[in-house]
């Protein structure tokens, strides 16, 4: 598969939940699609005025895309392009509940296998007033076109499933989010 191909076959999955920016730049870097999904929830006592409590949850997908094969210091630079970007998306309020951000670096000619090592091994996660106003977590996915493999962090296995080069189709479909 392409890399033009893989990128519009997610923006074909995103666009029914979240909203889709193509090239769109964060903090200075460019990037090939910045999608992010708002939900907020309520609860109610006999009227819509009467609001017991609300919460929100968000989630933000990062995904940068490369011809070339992705050596170990491109994934650590993504690894922290995304940890300050997580610190510039999420803003806590009271009734902020969790945020999930997830930086996908897809390549057309693999990656280098430390940086898979380093990718598979990363883990963040931050929460705000012990958790009273929330957390976040940063899933890290590294999509190899070459050979078909997506590589996830901890946290990124949750939804790999979801962003097997191989299983992407022309149908639309939903993400399979656990949030």
């Amino acid at each position: 598969m392409k890399l033009e191909e893989y990128l519009e076959s997610l923006r074909r999955k995103y666009e029914a939940y979240f909203d889709i920016y193509p090239d769109y730049t964060i903090l200075g870097r460019r990037l090939d699609i910045y999608a992010c999904c708002h939900v907020r929830n309520e609860k109610f006592v006999v009227t819509k005025k009467a609001t017991l409590g609300a919460w929100e949850t968000n989630e933000y997908c990062l995904i940068e895309g490369h011809s070339a094969e992705i050596y170990a210091p491109k994934v650590q630079d993504f690894i922290a392009f995304l940890v300050n970007a997580a610190g510039e998306l999420v803003k806590p309020h009271k009734e902020h509940m969790s945020s999930v951000l997830t930086g996908i670096l897809v390549s057309e000619r693999g990656f280098d296998p430390e940086a898979i090592h380093i990718g598979t091994r990363f883990k963040y996660s931050h929460s705000f007033w012990l958790g009273l106003r929330g957390w976040y977590s940063v899933c890290l996915l590294l999509v190899d076109l070459l050979s078909g493999q997506v590589y996830a962090n901890p946290k990124g296995k949750e939804v790999i499933k979801s962003y097997q080069p191989n299983s992407m189709s022309s149908r639309p479909n939903v993400l399979a989010s656990k949030y």
